[in-house]
């Protein structure tokens, strides 16, 4: 049960329509793999059916796991892919500092690079909620 301060964390899932056009992908090449058996290109075989069931599993295990998940009381932003070696969650560097600038999410790295969240594949509404509760962008220091 969340406490009465708020949630202890935000998750971000991936869009039905992302995860669903991984499924269809790995289907259609799947069918491609088993089609392939059929005719003399046998060694296209194996790459495309390992394609197919990388594609097939992730877009299956998207529906159920989040993209993003941030943590207000730590600031840590993990991120997750549907496959891949960062599937089990891939937290920031120790001193990275996420913020919003009211539209976009960043990652500041502790020396100073700052680099954009990436939307692509992401529940707009639950994008939108990560954004409102992220700390502002800090102001730019000038020189005077």
């Amino acid at each position: 049960m969340p406490s009465a301060e708020g949630p202890r964390h935000i998750r971000v899932g991936y869009s039905r329509k992302a995860s669903t056009l991984m499924i269809v992908m790995g289907l259609v090449l799947m069918v491609c793999a088993a089609i392939s058996l059929f005719t003399p290109f046998i060694p296209v075989l194996v790459p495309i059916g390992l394609t197919g069931l990388a594609l097939l599993g992730g877009g299956l295990r998207s529906f159920f796991m989040p993209r993003y998940l941030y943590h207000p009381e730590t600031g840590v932003l993990t991120v997750f892919m549907a496959f891949g070696p960062s599937s089990k969650g891939t937290p920031g560097p120790k001193g990275e500092r996420v913020y919003s600038d009211g539209r976009r999410v960043y990652r500041e790295s502790p020396d100073g690079e700052r680099h954009r969240v990436s939307f692509t594949g992401t529940d707009r509404a639950e994008m939108a909620r990560l954004v409102q509760a992220l700390p502002p962008e800090r102001p730019a220091v000038t020189d005077h």
